[in-house]
């Protein structure tokens, strides 16, 4: 079995900042059969010493450690560098963290501050393949707060199909704690505490956080044993107790014939496609609202609550949160929209609050569940009869005030800086920008 296969090894010549570097492994078309393996190599600064090494996937540091290997031939090479001796560097990279085809950037980060690029990985992994099949798949409902997420969880539990917990009451992250714990436990700092516990009596010891490697080779082929069939029953243990919970909810709520279970999911790329992994036979709801309208309803939610709240702390100013959160926000939702294209459903908000009916039938088509108009008429009654629970979540009494709050919420000049930073996100998920500038132009 090959978990991960290297297809392309681009090295690049030493920066200025360095007196030389390489990178020893991985090499082209090496593989793995493990859910791990190492990225290692040496650097040596010019001027300021190399503090760390990191591993990137675009943005996100996958991977980082401090030099960690004796390389006497680099000390050999560069007599006059007085980090020379301990240039090297070994990382382990998790496969489960990356896409099914992966880029991956090796930088060394400098005393001074100063990153230098030593090489770019191609490559490709296997999703984890978990055997045993669930009776119950999750509708993963992907937004971000303020969006409309507790209504439309409601909604679609009192479908007979679909199954939630209390999620007028509660928000559940059922999916979210044990896919939490799988991506914790196989870490190879984590699994290898069972053969090497040198700090078994602190906190958390068994994730290994602090711990230092293990001192020697493990034989048997045991770490690779951990690294493969003990990842496989993980995955199969956390994708049962998340069934077995709402397996309980459906049987004491009387749906014993539910085929899905739905709760709300973090906009984690990782935490998303690992629990499509987990369970091949989820389908993922993606929920978007105006923007500009979501920026007024956070406001309103923070003034009412007295509090901030949702990123916007309280030193913060409306436009440095418009743009360090708002921004960014709308960008991730909006590539992930992408990225998963039809195999999505796309939910708006404003449709949902003011054409119920087809949103529904649309969403349940998409589901395979019953989505005729007594179906969703039944939907309808049922939940509005407990809508009365979302008043303490609201800031406006009635739903379709909230579209469009922004032109009389939102400062003029807070406004402009919406429609002129968000106009490509809200033209991509089909909100007009154009319109609404002439508007406040008038």
């Amino acid at each position: 079995m090959q978990v991960v296969r290297i297809d392309a090894v681009q090295l690049h010549p030493a920066a200025r900042t360095l007196l030389g570097c390489s990178l020893d492994a991985p090499r082209p078309e090496d593989t793995a059969n493990t859910y791990s393996f190492n990225v290692i190599g040496w650097a040596c600064g010019r001027d300021a010493a190399v503090e760390s090494f990191q591993v990137l996937d675009g943005e996100r540091i996958l991977a980082e450690v401090p030099p960690n290997r004796a390389r006497p031939d680099v000390a050999e090479t560069f007599p006059g560098a007085s980090d020379a001796d301990a240039a090297g560097f070994e990382v382990p990279v998790r496969a489960i963290e990356l896409e099914p085809c992966f880029t991956l950037d090796v930088v060394a980060v400098l005393a001074d501050g100063t990153r230098a690029p030593l090489a770019t990985l191609r490559g490709r992994r296997d999703r984890i393949a978990v055997a045993r099949s669930p009776k119950l798949n999750p509708v993963m409902l992907t937004t971000i707060g303020r969006s409309g997420s507790k209504w439309l969880t409601e909604l679609l539990s009192c479908h007979p199909s679909v199954v939630a917990f209390q999620p007028l009451v509660f928000e559940p992250r059922v999916i979210t704690y044990w896919t939490t714990v799988l991506r914790s436990l196989i870490e190879p700092k984590s699994y290898l505490r069972q053969i090497h516990a040198d700090r078994w009596d602190e906190e958390r010891w068994w994730l290994g956080d602090g711990a230092d490697p293990v001192p020697e080779p493990v034989e048997l082929g045991i770490a690779e044993w951990l690294d493969t069939e003990s990842v496989h029953a993980l995955a199969a243990l956390c994708q049962e107790r998340v069934e077995a919970f709402y397996l309980e909810v459906a049987a004491r709520s009387g749906k014993g014939g539910a085929r899905y279970f739905t709760e709300k999911l973090l906009l984690d790329r990782v935490l998303l496609d690992l629990t499509l992994e987990c369970f091949p036979g989820g389908r993922e709801i993606i929920l978007v609202r105006d923007f500009r309208d979501r920026l007024s309803s956070v406001f309103a939610w923070n003034e009412k609550q007295g509090d901030h709240g949702f990123g916007h702390d309280a030193g913060m100013s409306k436009a440095d949160y418009l743009t360090e959160h708002v921004r960014v926000d709308a960008e991730e939702l909006l590539d992930r929209w992408r990225r998963r294209g039809d195999a999505a459903h796309l939910v708006r908000y404003e449709e949902l609050v003011l054409e119920p009916r087809p949103t529904l039938a649309a969403l349940f088509a998409y589901l395979g569940v019953d989505a005729d108009r007594e179906t969703v008429d039944a939907v309808l009654d049922v939940a509005t009869g407990l809508s009365g629970l979302l008043d303490s979540h609201r800031t406006v009494g009635d739903p379709a005030e909230t579209i469009g709050r922004w032109r009389r919420d939102l400062p003029v000049e807070l406004a402009g800086e919406c429609n002129e930073i968000l106009a490509p996100v809200l033209a991509a998920f089909g909100y007009p920008t154009e319109l609404a500038s002439k508007e406040m132009a008038s």
